[in-house]
């Protein structure tokens, strides 16, 4: 940047070039044409030559400043160029991204932090960008995009049950029921043929997160919603019981826009991502 001109001057030069004179340059620029005068003087003296010839008001460029004054227009019109894109860097939008709190807490922590998306997260039930839900596979949103599906398995603390134990642990253990998973311990003992059982949950909880909770503390045996004990698992906070013991349900994951709408460009990509997050953690929950 050694030698570069003052920027005003040069300003003040090229607009005096296009306006014919110093008073219109002056109105432009918010100026007195005393003052153009003045930097347009400052840039001849920097360079030891006339860029106008001057007739009375008139202004006519001289070989010099007529070489000059192209180049100039290019620079600025680049640098108009390089403003207005940092500006829209600066006025990035937020995106608004609507889920479940468990799904937040659970599950979209990991995806967002892996995005530099501008995100703000608010219950379902705002109007929202993107709308992640759960929903039952027959009755899923229309245009909806499904992403993960819901599966659940029982879950214990590492250490709780023997490696080698059957069916029948659970009819010493303690069971924890999730009440929001749509799925019972009653069913999932009669999806597994353990007719005869007598398990009987002792703790029931109306919240996934705190039933996975009370499993992790080593309360019992939870029926958990795996998509969202997938970081507790691979942390080692908790452990499937039975190496057979996943249960597909009629649940599933969704991701929708706005019906009607075209979506922006930046809801795409994070539409893009979260689904490329979600398809790798249900191949990674596969095999946990």
């Amino acid at each position: 940047m050694a030698g570069l001109a003052p920027l005003n001057a040069l300003r003040a030069f090229e607009a005096a070039a296009r306006q014919g004179g110093f008073v219109g340059a002056a109105e432009e620029l918010n100026v007195t044409p005393a003052a153009v005068g003045q930097q347009v003087r400052q840039l001849e003296a920097l360079i030891g030559e006339a860029l106008f010839e001057r007739q009375g008001k008139t202004l006519i460029l001289t070989e010099r400043g007529a070489a000059a004054l192209e180049p100039l227009r290019r620079g600025f019109e680049l640098m108009g160029e390089a403003s207005a894109a940092l500006r829209a860097v600066q006025a990035t939008p937020t995106l608004t991204l609507a889920a479940d709190h468990d799904v937040m807490i659970a599950w979209l922590g990991r995806d967002l932090a892996s995005t530099d998306a501008a995100i703000r997260l608010v219950a379902r039930g705002e109007e929202t960008e993107l709308t992640l839900t759960r929903s039952s596979v027959a009755t899923a949103p229309a245009g909806a995009d499904r992403i993960m599906d819901e599966v659940l398995t029982p879950l214990a603390r590492p250490g709780l049950v023997a490696p080698d134990a059957g069916l029948a642990v659970l009819e010493t253990l303690p069971l924890i029921e999730d009440s929001a998973s749509g799925l019972s311990w009653a069913q999932w003992l009669s999806a597994r043929g353990g007719y005869g059982l007598e398990a009987q949950p002792r703790l029931r909880a109306a919240d996934s997160l705190a039933a996975l909770a009370l499993a992790e503390e080593g309360a019992g045996i939870v029926l958990g919603r795996k998509p969202l004990a997938y970081d507790a698992i691979r942390a080692g906070r908790l452990a499937p019981v039975f190496a057979d013991g996943d249960q597909p349900t009629d649940q599933a994951y969704f991701l929708q826009g706005v019906a009607g709408r075209s979506p922006s460009a930046a809801a795409t990509r994070l539409a893009q991502h979260l689904k490329a997050c979600a398809a790798a953690r249900q191949d990674l929950a596969g095999e946990l």
